[in-house]
């Protein structure tokens, strides 16, 4: 069996033509991976170069605004030393630790509260106004409540986390759930599958989309508000290392806390990627 060959109108066999093919969409896939790693590469330098520019011909303040490569020395002299290094890897430590427990609490708990108001209109009609009314306020409010109950510890600070990561999860879980697609749910009547079946096999894996786009936004959330509790009371973590030094008016120092919780925060959605496509294998990346 032969197919015509349309670059040089002469026939060629079908496997040449699938073969080609093939070896062509690999070659733009490459093409575009590397593209992406330029630009996303190359996008930030530029910044750091004009940041540097900027200080370097006056038009900032360097007393705030140190250049990148002031901030990167101090980076190395904080590394070389044993004492600094210990230190910072203990607040880094101390705020992972806090953003671990944190995490997974609320994530849990959003899970299992937005199942539940999903599947049973009951809960969804008693819990919903609640959720949806106290979701606006601004979590930090609620802290100096937390403090009351959990104290000055760390359990004040994994339940603002757990709080913040809570609403994240429960809001996109039980959105995924009433607008996942009801033929899935109308085949597993009609086959009548048990109720825990139809659970973890139908309405589960159709609402994980939502699911997972809420535990991604709740990494976010959870770092941000980690971080911002230990401006206020803490005595060690990533946020306690840049108020400290910002108190302190070492600003170069602040910034090197700055680029550690930057990139917490890249590896946090780099999880999240893996995540998504660990879980939902078939969505579209």
């Amino acid at each position: 069996m032969t197919v015509t060959n349309f670059a040089n109108g002469r026939p060629g066999s079908s496997g040449e033509l699938v073969e080609r093919t093939i070896s062509e969409t690999f070659r733009r896939r490459k093409s575009l991976k590397l593209q992406q790693f330029a630009y996303g590469l190359g996008f930030p330098v530029l910044l750091l170069l004009f940041w540097e520019l900027l200080v370097w011909f006056g038009m900032i303040d360097r007393r705030f605004f140190p250049p990148p490569s002031r901030v990167a020395e101090v980076a190395v002299e904080l590394l070389g030393d044993p004492a600094q290094r210990g230190a910072l890897l203990a607040d880094t430590l101390a705020t992972l630790a806090r953003l671990a427990y944190g995490y997974t609490i609320g994530a849990v708990l959003g899970i299992v509260f937005g199942i539940a108001m999903g599947l049973y209109t009951p809960v969804r009609f008693a819990m919903s106004p609640l959720i949806y009314a106290t979701f606006p306020t601004p979590k930090l409010a609620i802290f100096p409540l937390l403090i009351v109950i959990f104290g000055l510890g760390d359990g004040s600070k994994t339940a603002l986390v757990a709080l913040g990561v809570f609403y994240m999860t429960c809001i996109n879980t039980l959105t995924g759930v009433l607008y996942a697609n009801p033929i899935y749910r109308d085949l597993a009547q009609a086959f009548r599958m048990p109720l825990h079946v139809t659970w973890f096999r139908v309405v589960i894996p159709s609402a994980l989309p939502s699911i997972v786009a809420g535990l991604k936004l709740g990494l976010g959330q959870a770092l941000i508000l980690v971080v911002s509790a230990e401006f206020v009371s803490s005595s060690n973590g990533i946020g306690y290392f840049i108020w400290n030094s910002w108190q302190i008016l070492d600003v170069s120092r602040m910034f090197v806390g700055l680029v550690v919780v930057a990139f917490i925060g890249g590896l946090a959605v780099l999880a999240g990627e893996l995540l998504e496509r660990r879980l939902i294998p078939w969505a579209n990346h």
